[in-house]
């Protein structure tokens, strides 16, 4: 579980990356593929950021990625070929608590990473808005 330390008040701000190592079947080479990461709340509900009062509502943290992997010479019948990717958050949320990314394949769950956000002890100093330090 990956934990986040904000200031008490809301926006909390998380800035984070989640990578990923797909491998991608034999059999399932130069097909579409489509990755899925999904920020929920503990309760399995989709997660809209903060937005101030009358802004309306974005909807759901959700972002997609298409790939199709080829089938490279010499690749063995079996092997599977690896993906790569990186996604890079920053955050407002609108509530401290549990968090969940999912990463889905095609629309199958393949992978649930766990995030704490809480709010720091006045000990770790973190800077609140208008540039004063929270004590």
């Amino acid at each position: 579980m990956v934990r986040s330390w904000v200031t008490p008040q809301p926006p909390h701000v998380i800035t984070l990356g989640v990578d990923a190592v797909v491998k991608v079947p034999y059999t399932a080479t130069n097909q579409p593929h489509t990755l899925t990461i999904t920020l929920v709340d503990e309760d399995g509900n989709g997660v809209s950021p903060f937005v101030p009062d009358g802004v309306p509502d974005p909807g759901p943290i959700r972002g997609e990625l298409s790939f199709n992997l080829g089938r490279p010479a010499g690749l063995s019948p079996g092997e599977a070929q690896p993906y790569c990717l990186a996604a890079n958050f920053n955050i407002g949320l609108r509530q401290l608590g549990g968090y969940i990314f999912e990463l889905a394949i095609d629309g199958t769950k393949m992978k649930e990473l766990s995030l704490r956000v809480a709010a720091a002890p006045p000990a770790m100093g973190l800077i609140q808005a208008g540039g004063s330090v929270a004590s």
